[in-house]
């Protein structure tokens, strides 16, 4: 496909997505929240939890926040639920970015290689700190070890116990703030 056809086709999605909203706004509808959360709970559970986890990876192969798609998943799953679809997508993230990266032959900077025999020393502890520092994205993290030839087996290890921990973390403090909120409103 030409490149002109590409950029037509991704403007006329993100034109089909504006005109969609702004006829949804001046109709008058209104999403009722409520039930939107039952019916993916209860009749579309397995379909909505797939399609979440499937969205989770997809968000992790770009560089855009998880915050929202977090907040969402709190809200119409559990947190058991949530949890594990977050460590499926960033298993299946760590895979297809450490499997990429090795065929896409990118020339490595020198400084980065300097950084290889600090990290192979104490690779795992490493690996598991880095996952504590806000803004550090994990996608950009297993890409930059996988470059520098670090074993995925060890790039798992501390990416999965760093991110469990923090992934805890973050939905026991966001279920905490829905469940305030909501005994505030009622």
């Amino acid at each position: 496909m030409k490149n002109i056809n590409k950029k037509y086709l991704f403007y006329g999605f993100i034109a089909l997505n504006i005109m969609g909203l702004v006829y949804l706004y001046f109709s008058g509808y209104e999403i009722d929240v409520k039930m939107l959360k039952t019916l993916l709970n209860t009749q579309y559970f397995l379909v909505s939890y797939i399609a979440y986890i499937l969205i989770l990876i997809v968000r992790g192969l770009t560089l855009l926040p998880g915050t929202a798609f977090l907040l969402a998943g709190i809200y119409i799953f559990s947190f058991l639920q949530v949890f594990i679809a977050i460590q499926i997508a960033i298993i299946s993230y760590c895979f297809i970015i450490y499997n990429f990266s090795h065929k896409l032959n990118f020339k490595v900077p020198q400084k980065i290689l300097d950084f290889e025999q600090k990290i192979k020393n104490t690779e795992i502890p490493i690996i598991f700190a880095l996952c504590f520092i806000p803004g550090i994205s994990i996608n950009v993290l297993v890409y930059f070890l996988s470059i520098i030839d670090i074993k995925l087996k060890n790039i798992l290890i501390g990416i999965i116990s760093g991110t469990s921990i923090t992934s805890i973390i973050y939905i026991s403090i966001i279920t905490g703030i829905f469940e305030s909120t909501s005994y505030v409103l009622n």
